[in-house]
């Protein structure tokens, strides 16, 4: 009998190297989104020391000066801290979108995988059923030159 042979093995191989991009692609945004996370968390924890400083120079006396050098600063922080919610924002979309990309990408690779099996499984039986035929002639063969020698 002739070997097993799938028409959509090149297919399939497309289909597994492109979930492997989108792969890369969602470990990447992955990795963006933790840093931008992190800037943020560093934003925040510069708010939060300088809010302390100006906490610590209220308790004396502070100069106007140095008041609105203060104010001045945090607004200034305050910005940046919004600007960087936006870019987390920006990160997560971007990763979600690339986790929706490679699920769809793993479901069109196991969609084309689950066909090959279910024409390999479709082999085997007709493989199988050769083997069966083949045996049963020899046994026909077996049974009639047995009866041609009695």
């Amino acid at each position: 009998m002739r070997r097993f042979k799938f028409n959509l093995n090149t297919a399939l191989r497309v289909k597994q190297r492109i979930e492997q991009i989108r792969e890369q692609q969602l470990m990447e945004a992955r990795k963006a989104l933790e840093i931008e996370k992190r800037e943020l968390m560093v934003l925040k924890e510069k708010e939060s020391d300088i809010k302390q400083a100006m906490e610590r120079k209220l308790e004396r006396k502070l100069k106007a000066a140095e008041l609105m050098l203060y104010e001045a600063v945090m607004n200034t922080l305050k910005d940046r801290i919004v600007n960087q919610e936006v870019r987390v924002e920006q990160a997560r979309e971007k990763s979600r979108e690339a986790m929706e990309s490679f699920l769809a990408a793993r479901r069109e690779r196991q969609a084309i995988e689950k066909l090959k099996e279910k024409k390999y499984a479709g082999y085997l039986v007709e493989l199988n059923r050769e083997e069966q035929k083949i045996l049963d002639d020899i046994a026909s063969l077996a049974y009639i030159r047995r009866g041609w020698e009695e």
